[in-house]
């Protein structure tokens, strides 16, 4: 299986800066430096601009190593120059536990210094395994849990590479290796296997301002789908209020299509109540009832 390798001599490494707005703006501000969401949700590298993450390298499936891979994740850089984030802090995006931590031996090409988190947390979309490349030096050890926010290592440019930058992948599960890369892999094996970053983040956003009972920014409405909203988000949120979840219901679907309209009805309070021998159901919210028909499918709310 061929390896993350820097492009042939020659041949310039993608870590130009990017025109702010070609990256979804992300959620939350500054806080030490970090960019993060209540101080509970933490972009991996320190000092990123919240309006251009990506400010230079390789996005989510951009071709690499000839065309020949789809890359599965962000290259993160902080600075506007090649190597502005070297020796910047790398932090844990959300709870986890550390499962791998690899070491360049100083000559091969790829991956460098890097580290393998299977994170853990109420405000994850689903299974996450992080994974980092390229760091500097190495600051956790294998089965260390983390907070957020917690160091896991300090940004470099192991592995043969001209320019410093987090390399940072999310993928749906555990790697077949600690040495995983995608080469030759099709954009539909690639998508099946790793998380796209900017939906991720977005969803795990949404997640920890609604355990907090803030609403979902309108940015992360946006860039989920409804099946995102229906099966990572508002889940969580029915399971937090104790309720059962059915995104079936026309209940749910209320509420998913009051948040796209930007009313943000709170978590519910109470399942499904049918009246009329099915006609239909209505349910209490934070902020408001629906009732629903059932022969119509419609619904209303009211205050």
């Amino acid at each position: 299986m061929r390896g993350h390798a820097p492009p042939p001599p020659g041949e310039p490494q993608p870590l130009n800066p990017v025109e702010p707005g070609d990256h979804p703006r992300q959620g939350g501000g500054g806080a030490a430096n970090f960019v993060t969401v209540n101080g509970r949700l933490f972009a991996p590298l320190q000092g990123l601009d919240a309006n251009n993450v990506l400010q230079g390298g390789y996005g989510w499936l951009d071709k690499t190593d000839g065309g020949a891979t789809f890359h599965p994740g962000l290259d993160l850089n902080a600075g506007g120059s090649c190597n502005a984030d070297d020796g910047l802090a790398v932090v844990a995006p959300l709870a986890g536990v550390v499962r791998a931590t690899l070491y360049w031996d100083g000559v091969s090409l790829g991956e460098g210094n890097h580290v393998w988190v299977e994170l853990s947390d109420p405000c994850l979309p689903g299974p996450t395994w992080w994974h980092t490349d390229h760091l500097q030096s190495v600051a956790v050890g294998v089965g260390q849990r983390l907070s957020p926010g917690d160091p896991i290592g300090l940004c470099g440019r192991t592995g043969g590479w001209d320019c410093a930058h987090a390399h940072t992948e999310l993928l749906t599960g555990p790697p077949a290796s600690w040495w995983q890369w995608p080469y030759g892999w099709s954009r539909g094996q690639v998508e099946a296997a790793y998380w796209n970053p900017t939906a991720w983040w977005q969803a795990a956003t949404a997640l920890v301002l609604a355990e907090n009972h803030q609403p979902i920014p309108p940015e992360a409405v946006a860039m989920l789908s409804d099946w995102e909203l229906l099966n990572w988000v508002m889940p969580d949120l029915w399971a937090w209020a104790g309720v059962p979840y059915n995104p079936e219901a026309l209940t749910s679907k209320a509420w998913l299509q009051e948040l796209r309209q930007g009313r943000y009805r709170g978590r519910p309070r109470t399942s499904d109540r049918r009246y009329g021998d099915g006609r239909g159901a209505w349910a209490e919210f934070d902020y408001g009832t629906v009732v629903t028909r059932s022969d119509s499918g419609e619904w209303s709310w009211t205050g």
